[in-house]
This record gives C-alpha cells, sequence and structure tokens, in this order.
C-alpha cells in the first residue's frame, strides 16, 4: 500500500513537471515569435524610410513626368500584399519580397511627402505627423494587447472600410474634393486603421509560430497607413486655416 503511494505521487509529481515545461515552452515559443515580429516590423519601417527617401531625391521628377509609374508601383504593392500569406512562409523568398515590398511602400508615399513638404514650406508637418502617429499607434497598440475583450468582432467593418477607403481613394484621383471632405475622409482612415492596430495587435497571441512575417507585414501597413490619414488631416487642417 505504501509502494502505491510512493508511486502515485511520484507519477503526479512527473505529470506537474511535464506540465511546466510545456507551459514554458510555450512561452518560450511566444516571445521567439514576438521577438521576430518586432524584428520584422522594424525593418520595413526602415526600408520604407529609405524608399521614401530615395523615391523623394531620385526619382521625383520620374514620378512627376510619368505619373503612371506611382500607379505600377502601387499594383505591385498590392499584388505583394495580396499574396503574402502564400510566400511569407517560403524561404529564402520569403525575405527578399518582404524587403521589396517595404521599399515599394517607401516609393509610393514619396510624392504625398514631397507634395507636402514643397506646399507648406518645410518638413515640419511631416515630423509634426510622425510623433502623432507614434502616440496614436501606441495607444491603439497597448488597447489591444491588453483588453480582454474579443476583438474579432471588427472584422467585417474593418474589412468594410477598408474596401470603402480603397474605392473612394480612386475616386478622388480623378475627381477632386473639397479640403473639407479630405479632413472627413482623413478622420474615417485614422477610425479604421486605429481599429485595424488594435484587432492585429490582439491577433498576434493567436498567430502561428511560423507567420511572424505576415504578422509583421499586417501591423507595419497598419502604422503605415495610420500615418497618411494623420499626414492628410494635419495638412487639411494647415489648409483650412
Amino acid at each position: 500500500m505504501k509502494n502505491y503511494y510512493i508511486n502515485k505521487n511520484e507519477s503526479y509529481a512527473k505529470d506537474i513537471a511535464l506540465e511546466d515545461q510545456n507551459i514554458l515552452s510555450s512561452v518560450r515559443a511566444a516571445n521567439t515569435f514576438l521577438a521576430k515580429v518586432i524584428l520584422f516590423f522594424g525593418l520595413a519601417v526602415f526600408i520604407s524610410a529609405v524608399g521614401t527617401f530615395v523615391g523623394f531625391q531620385y526619382l521625383a521628377p520620374l514620378f512627376l513626368k510619368n505619373p503612371a509609374t506611382i500607379w505600377i508601383l502601387f499594383a505591385i504593392e498590392m499584388i505583394l500584399v495580396i499574396t503574402s500569406r502564400a510566400w511569407s512562409v517560403k524561404r529564402p523568398i520569403n525575405y527578399p519580397l518582404f524587403a521589396l515590398f517595404a521599399f515599394i511602400t517607401g516609393l509610393t508615399v514619396a510624392p504625398l511627402i514631397a507634395g507636402i513638404v514643397l506646399e507648406f514650406g518645410g518638413p515640419s508637418i511631416v515630423i509634426k505627423t510622425f510623433f502623432a502617429t507614434t502616440l496614436s499607434f501606441s495607444a491603439a497598440a497597448i488597447f489591444g494587447w491588453t483588453t480582454n475583450r474579443n476583438l474579432s468582432g471588427l472584422r467585417g467593418f474593418l474589412w468594410i472600410s477598408l474596401i470603402g477607403i480603397l474605392a473612394v481613394s480612386i475616386i478622388g484621383y480623378f475627381i477632386p474634393w473639397s479640403n473639407t471632405f479630405e479632413m472627413i475622409f482623413s478622420v474615417f482612415g485614422i477610425i479604421v486603421f486605429g481599429g485595424y492596430t488594435m484587432y492585429d495587435i490582439q491577433r498576434l497571441k493567436s498567430f502561428p509560430p511560423d507567420r511572424y512575417i505576415d504578422a509583421a507585414i499586417n501591423i507595419y501597413l497598419d502604422i503605415f497607413n495610420l500615418f497618411l490619414f494623420i499626414l492628410r488631416l494635419v495638412a487639411g487642417v494647415e489648409r483650412g486655416k
């Protein structure tokens, strides 16, 4: 009888130890995944900044002479985004495609930033937008990570809103709108991508470990578009003064 209890206690202790080991392994895997997401997110921001610099310094004449070039770059960017779930886990092609995607997003935003710098006589608005974007993104990210609410219910609204933003943006390229509408549209864009930030940050907790590039792309697109809409809003406010 004594041996029975000893064996039972030993078996129970082994089960606890195994469970603790599994929990520890899961925590380590989660930490590794988040570290990779942060790394690739930072790389995307850096590479896109390089792309913006190259577009601003060296390709501005080309963009002015052939505006269709921007649309070609935008089309390539969209193709890379849409197919990212397929190539993000395929080594070694995923790394150069990721770098290409980030670089092209930087190129596509260069004309907008150049136009605003020229219109307002300096980069002060861009610098203000950078700090405003950092604060807004951080607040949304913290809420998304810490909230106990399930934000998956936002998915439908965010997806429909994104389609609407793309459609209105294309129409606006051919049919210019008023500065008032520009500010309203920008506020809506900020709301949508603030929501996407919260949603995507919360999703990090359930992402497969090998999808770190895919996750980094999602978060990068959130802050990238948040920056663009805040920039457009600030510019609109300045024009209205």
